[in-house]
């Protein structure tokens, strides 16, 4: 049995929330959504990509065509191809919406999931929100889409990345493009593994040594999660913080 606690705040210095955060056991899905574009757009993309994904996934539990129109890739599990079809249409969606008017131009929102069965997993990115599993040591499941990253598997001059003013420079988000390059893992838990997902406004204030001695630490994961936001608020709380904890029992 998987349990699991959900958290979002608004942080230090932002006067609205533009984080959506979503939690559904009876569907065993889970996503956190970093939403931009400026005013409310970013509220907005994310919120269109939680819902869509929401009624997608809730949808195809018993249909044959999961897919549909992105196709099937026969390497992976049907969760996994019903994971990279629901960040695909809200791709979609989002990208139709920022095609209605100037306004919205530019809007988008990183997407991190997760869909389990039992102790199967699935994680599906597009973005920087991540996704992590502590087992004795944590592990990043996601892969980041940005331009650091990018730029790290590359050869030529060194960079410092840690102050390049392009480091966080995103590659890809949900609604930046009409296809994404939806990035798929999927894993086994174990009992006492724990999943983390976030958003850059907790990971990127937050060291990786520092998230494994909470979840190492933390009585609980209502304890963890509580912890995780408190140390990025107390690190200045730039960006809204989200966090979503799972516990393999």
């Amino acid at each position: 049995m998987i349990s699991s606690h959900g958290v979002t705040d608004i942080g230090c210095v932002r006067e609205k929330n533009e984080d959506r955060i979503l939690v559904d056991e009876s569907l065993g899905l889970y996503v956190v959504a970093d939403g931009m574009g400026g005013r409310s757009h970013g509220e907005l993309a994310a919120e269109l990509a939680i819902t869509t994904m929401q009624h997608y996934i809730g949808s195809s539990q018993d249909r044959l065509e999961v897919t549909w129109p992105f196709g099937y890739n026969f390497d992976l599990s049907v969760d996994a191809n019903r994971l990279i079809t629901a960040i695909q249409l809200a791709n979609r969606q989002v990208w139709r919406q920022a095609e209605k008017a100037p306004e919205y131009g530019g809007m988008g929102t990183t997407v991190a999931a997760l869909l389990a069965d039992g102790s199967n997993v699935t994680v599906g990115n597009v973005g920087d929100s991540r996704v992590y599993l502590w087992r004795d040591a944590l592990e990043q499941l996601s892969l980041d889409d940005t331009w650091a990253k990018a730029m790290s598997g590359r050869g030529g001059a060194e960079i410092d990345m840690s102050s390049h003013p392009m480091r966080n420079f995103l590659t890809q988000a949900a609604g930046s493009k009409d296809l994404v390059d939806v990035h798929i893992i999927e894993r086994e838990l174990s009992p006492g593994d724990v999943i983390l997902l976030s958003s850059d406004g907790m990971h990127g204030l937050v060291t990786d040594s520092e998230i494994a001695a909470t979840l190492a630490a933390a009585p609980s994961i209502h304890d963890a999660a509580a912890t995780l936001v408190q140390l990025a608020r107390g690190a200045g709380g730039p960006d809204n913080i989200s966090v979503i904890l799972l516990k393999m029992e």
